[in-house]
């Protein structure tokens, strides 16, 4: 029967959690000036409230001489939620009480129905931790009433929730678990997830006080599920503890104890006394099932300092409860008789029904253990007359849980339902919508690449016919540009053989000899570059000529010039097809026809044999040309150098003009060879 009792402690827990935690919505940033000076007053309450009481009796006073008429509506129910809150967790309860008896009279005057339903809601708190269990009662139906006409389901569901510990608390079992479930139904269909955990938590402690701990378990773990997503601290350890009770009452022991220390530490950082004493007597239970009464003494005197901060006489009459048990369990019946006589008395004056109940059969068992028989059977009489008095029978209250259950999961299914229907209708609709732009994204996108192609196609068009009409420009200035070039070359050769001409009329009229060399050696150097001329005229794109032709043509006039013999003079050409650009054939050329004429007149005299051999060939980047003859070459001790001749030094001149390597060799006649490179090589 003890076990039974310490249930009742558990449906608290709903009506801290939502003081704590619910009983304000949030706080709106006000600006008004009455708001802020009395803001400032509870603050200096707040502040002063532990350090110095006389300063803290001053603010209270000014509190109450302030004019809260002044206030609008949601300043108005801040500023007295923000008071009586911080009286409530310091357990002035009828200081708060007076408080908020007065704002109810404001807000009627002020017509202010939501102020009146939150100021009844809290008033039945304050009335509910005085023990006074009518005036509670009386509360809860006025703010059920104010919040019904303001259709305020979640709120609706709370005050349900109250209901039901209201009811449990008079023993009407079958209404508590009645609106343990109907609260769950109002806050399913207000949507709030917060205030059904309080539900869940509430049933849950329903059915632990059944002993269904399957039920118990499976209610609590919701709850920690809905705390833990809503973000409530003190809701998880709340639940999380009573999930470690039911884990003592199935005497899974260790795992009790673990969850029990956890939420315990919570508790007591927190500053939630009496919720931290409830744990220490969760602890006692744990340990009296492992025989540890020593552990169990230890908790019991933590629990009861934790209730001596509030004075939470029900607390302390369970304290005595576990010491009677405690002290019979250890064969000290006299303590433990004192300890049952103590609890007694407190159970009677507050009129704790079950703990009442509880006390009298452990009393019975005292006695009887004292060998006091009357005194035993008092208590047993007491203890019957107790229970009677309840009316309590588990096995109908498990059978009205389980009819309320069922009528709470046919409606949660049709609900469910009725969500899936319209959820399905909605994706419907949602999808033919999707569709719907996705064929006019499509369909746009289309249409852009459509038009942009026809964009681009008439641009490349335009593009095409001005790239045309260019490139057809370009090719006619270039024609023209090629015909003029070509004239140029051919007016050059004109002039050149005209020169020429001139030379060897002027030719005929000169008896000096050496002056005659040098008209000749001029001729020469005429019919050179003419020739070079001449075969960029012919050539068809004026760009470069075949080198190699042009050597084959120089070497008969030149023979045929200075009046060789060519059948006495032998040329022997190796020459590669090797075209030269017009800036090194000229320079080349004269080269050529420098080395060739100086053999002529002097590597031959009287008429002799000979041969020259001329060599053209390229090697990657790099030319060379070689020019022999197999003449007389310098007598002994001569050297070209020291000769005053300008054909040495014209050769000198256009071989630093091709940027060439000149090696000249006067062994068994002459040699040269000469190495350039130029970027216009091109080996046919």
């Amino acid at each position: 029967m003890q076990q039974k009792l310490k249930y009742s402690y558990l449906f608290i827990i709903a009506t801290l959690i939502y003081s704590a935690v619910f009983a304000y919505p949030s706080n709106e940033k006000l600006s008004d000036s009455s708001y802020a000076i009395a803001k400032k007053v509870i603050d200096s309450c707040n502040f002063y409230f532990e350090s110095d009481k006389a300063k803290y009796s001053y603010y209270a006073e000014k509190f109450n001489e302030l004019d809260l008429k002044l206030l609008v509506d949601s300043n108005f129910r801040n500023v007295i939620h923000e008071r009586t809150d911080f009286l409530r967790r310091n357990y002035r309860y009828k200081e708060a009480i007076s408080i908020l008896t007065k704002a109810i009279s404001i807000a009627e005057s002020k017509r202010d129905t939501l102020s009146l339903a939150f100021f009844h809601k809290a008033l039945s708190t304050h009335y509910y931790h005085l023990g006074e269990v009518d005036s509670t009662s009386v509360q809860l139906k006025k703010a059920y009433s104010l919040y019904e006409y303001l259709n305020d389901q979640a709120e609706m569901g709370i005050i349900t929730i109250r209901k039901s510990r209201v009811a449990f608390d008079q023993g009407n079992f079958e209404d508590a678990i009645k609106y343990s479930f109907q609260a769950i139904e109002l806050h399913k269909a207000a949507g709030d997830q917060a205030k059904m955990a309080i539900s869940y938590l509430q049933l849950g402690n329903t059915y632990l006080y059944l002993a269904n701990n399957i039920g118990a378990k499976k209610y609590f773990e919701l709850a920690s599920i809905l705390f833990k997503r809503t973000g409530n601290e003190f809701g998880y350890a709340e639940a999380y503890s009573n999930t470690g009770l039911v884990e003592i009452k199935t005497k899974q022991y260790r795992k009790g104890i673990n969850k029990e220390f956890v939420a315990l530490n919570f508790f007591l950082e927190e500053g939630y006394a009496i919720d931290a004493g409830v744990t220490y007597h969760f602890l006692v239970d744990a340990y009296l099932g492992l025989k540890k009464y020593d552990s169990c003494i230890y908790y019991n005197e933590l629990a009861k300092k934790e209730f001596e901060k509030s004075n939470y006489e029900q607390g302390f009459c369970q304290s005595y409860l576990n010491e009677a048990k405690i002290f019979l369990l250890k064969g000290e019946p006299d303590k433990a008789l004192k300890s049952g006589l103590k609890g007694l008395e407190i159970a009677t004056e507050n009129n704790y029904k079950k703990l009442k109940e509880e006390l009298n059969y452990e009393l019975y068992l005292i006695y009887k253990k004292l060998n006091q028989p009357a005194k035993s059977f008092h208590h047993l009489e007491e203890y019957v007359k107790v229970k009677d008095s309840l009316n309590f029978n588990p096995y109908a209250l498990q059978s009205e849980a389980m009819k309320y259950q069922l009528a709470a999961e046919e409606a949660q299914l049709y609900r469910q339902l009725a969500e899936e229907r319209a959820q399905l209708q909605i994706e419907k609709g949602a999808k033919t919508q999707q569709r719907l732009i996705n064929t006019v994204v499509i369909a746009i996108l289309i249409l852009i690449s459509l038009f942009v192609t026809i964009f681009y196609l008439i641009k490349n068009r335009k593009l095409n016919r001005s790239l045309n009409f260019q490139s057809e420009q370009l090719s006619e200035d270039l024609k023209i540009k090629e015909s003029l070039l070509s004239e140029i070359h051919h007016r050059v050769k004109n002039n050149l053989q005209v020169i020429n001409s001139m030379l060897s009329l002027q030719n005929q009229y000169v008896s000096d000899d050496s002056l005659k060399r040098i008209i000749d050696d001029c001729k020469g150097r005429i019919i050179s570059m003419s020739l070079i001329h001449e075969s960029l005229y012919r050539k068809q794109d004026f760009k470069e000529a075949l080198f190699s032709n042009y050597i084959k043509e120089l070497l008969p006039r030149l023979i045929s010039t200075y009046g060789a013999d060519p059948n006495k003079i032998n040329l022997s050409m190796d020459i590669e097809p090797i075209k030269l650009s017009l800036d090194d054939s000229l320079p080349c050329g004269l080269l050529i026809n420098e080395i060739v004429s100086n053999s002529l007149k002097y590597a031959f005299p009287d008429g002799e044999l000979g041969n020259i051999y001329i060599s053209l060939k390229q090697l990657g980047e790099e030319i060379t040309l070689s020019i022999a003859d197999d003449g007389v070459g310098l007598n002994e001790g001569e050297s070209y150098k020291s000769e005053d001749s300008f054909g040495f030094l014209l050769i000198d001149t256009l071989a630093s003009q091709l940027g060439a390597e000149l090696i000249i060799n006067t062994k068994n006649g002459f040699s040269y060879q000469i190495k350039w490179a130029s970027k216009a090589i091109e080996k046919v």
